[in-house]
């Protein structure tokens, strides 16, 4: 038996590495594509662009590693039916679950490693992800930083500068004021339609391109006489070496960069501070039915009433606020747990989905264990979303997806040990036939 299992978790190896860089590098993919603009036009170095690349896959890890058990389970158990070893292991009084046992249990064992993975480097990395891209927003343009359309910047060197259009997307600005301080005398005053302004060396160096514009320059020797001209297109150029991007550190964290202690601390601190707000309601509502059973004054009372209704109101809509919350740390909490043991479920299903098809190849596979990815990343997050509104409780929210499919695994599994289609459908349709 010994051997057996050893053979089953060999024949494993090759389609899960082959799965994962296959989800790997489709995620990737799509991250990168949703980078390349961005960090193309900040003019960033490759070492930076990387480390934000880097933090990045830490979620895209999280996802590609339940995928790819699902897809060499599939595999392996599909190419096991075809090849009627699976017939040959029942031959020899080897049940399925026998078969399956092994592969259960190191997918159990990887769910452990990916639990620790979701709670110690997926929530730092994520912060860190966070951390640079604020970074990447603040060297893109250090003007962004304390950007108003309609307000002078007045810390770019030698240079004021108003603007009163931004697109922060495209650095595309419009309708541009700009005093040169830089020269002895008066400041020269330009005015553009448009401009771009252009970054590099991580936010040290600017670069703002002025198009469409004229200037005034008053004589520094002769105040009353002004030149104008203008410019089809005019290049300033900008250092600041404050503006390095690279040193900037946060210390919030959101529930996605926080670890499970953490977020479980933070719930308890929420219930605390609601039990103490519910305390205070409760004791003005007493001290408020108190005085008015001795009130004489109608409209005073009246008055009173209404002020008391709406302090309330606003104590209550607090609560619920800190309510929600609570409830997006407790879905992170148990999400966590929920995707990290999905690679047991996988198994539940893969196994005697794979040895009813009895499919070979791989496109039959992978195209099968996206079906069942989607259906359960659908149902997490349309659970997610039920629960941070407080429909659900988180728990029930996050963990449906695994018991769903669980129960489903369990019929498939126990369809494969009776070698039966799933229920008997197949005989049935058969006697129904003339």
């Amino acid at each position: 038996m010994v051997s057996l299992s050893r053979y089953l978790l060999a024949q494993h190896l090759a389609p899960f590495a082959m799965g994962f860089g296959l989800i790997l590098f489709v995620l990737v993919i799509d991250v990168v594509l949703q980078m390349l603009d961005q960090v193309l036009s900040k003019g960033l170095v490759v070492g930076v662009a990387l480390q934000l690349f880097t933090y990045n896959l830490a979620w895209i890890v999280a996802l590609a590693v339940p995928m790819a058990v699902l897809i060499a389970v599939l595999m392996v158990f599909g190419r096991l039916a075809a090849d009627n070893e699976l017939l040959a292991m029942k031959a020899a009084g080897i049940s399925f679950t026998r078969v399956v046992m092994p592969v259960a249990l190191a997918a159990l064992l990887l769910s452990v490693g990916m639990i620790w993975f979701n709670d110690q480097v997926l929530p730092d990395a994520n912060h860190r992800a966070r951390e640079l891209a604020a970074s990447l927003r603040r060297a893109k343009a250090a003007l962004v930083l304390k950007q108003k359309e309609g307000v002078f910047l007045r810390d770019l060197g030698p240079y004021h500068l108003l603007i009163r259009g931004v697109d922060e997307e495209t650095n595309q600005l419009s309708d541009l004021t700009l005093y040169d301080t830089g020269q002895p005398g008066p400041p020269t005053t330009l005015r553009a339609a448009t401009g771009r302004i252009e970054i590099f060396d991580e936010g040290r160096y600017m670069r703002l391109a002025l198009e469409d514009g004229e200037y005034h320059r008053v004589d520094g020797d002769d105040p009353e006489r002004i030149s104008r001209g203008t410019f089809g297109r005019q290049v300033l150029h900008i250092r600041d070496t404050s503006r390095d991007f690279s040193g900037y550190r946060s210390a919030y964290r959101g529930d996605r960069e926080m670890d499970v202690a953490a977020m479980l601390a933070a719930v308890e601190a929420t219930r605390v501070e609601n039990g103490r707000t519910l305390t205070v309601v409760d004791s003005t509502v007493d001290a408020f039915a108190a005085e008015a059973a001795v009130a004489s004054d109608a409209t005073s009372f009246a008055e009173r009433s209404r002020r008391l209704s709406s302090r309330i109101t606003k104590q209550l809509s607090l609560v619920d606020t800190r309510r929600r919350r609570a409830n997006t740390y407790l879905v992170e909490v148990h999400k966590k747990f929920s995707i990290a043991l999905a690679c047991v479920v996988f198994v539940l299903v893969g196994a005697p989905v794979g040895a009813l098809t009895r499919a070979r190849g791989t496109a039959v596979s992978v195209a099968v264990s996206l079906v069942f990815f989607f259906a359960f990343w659908m149902f997490l997050i349309g659970g997610e979303e039920l629960a941070d509104r407080g429909f659900v409780p988180p728990a029930v929210a996050m963990w449906a997806p695994d018991v769903t499919f669980g129960v489903i695994g369990f019929l498939l599994t126990r369809a494969a040990v009776l070698d039966r289609p799933l229920l008997g459908l197949r005989e049935r349709l058969r006697r129904t036939q003339p």
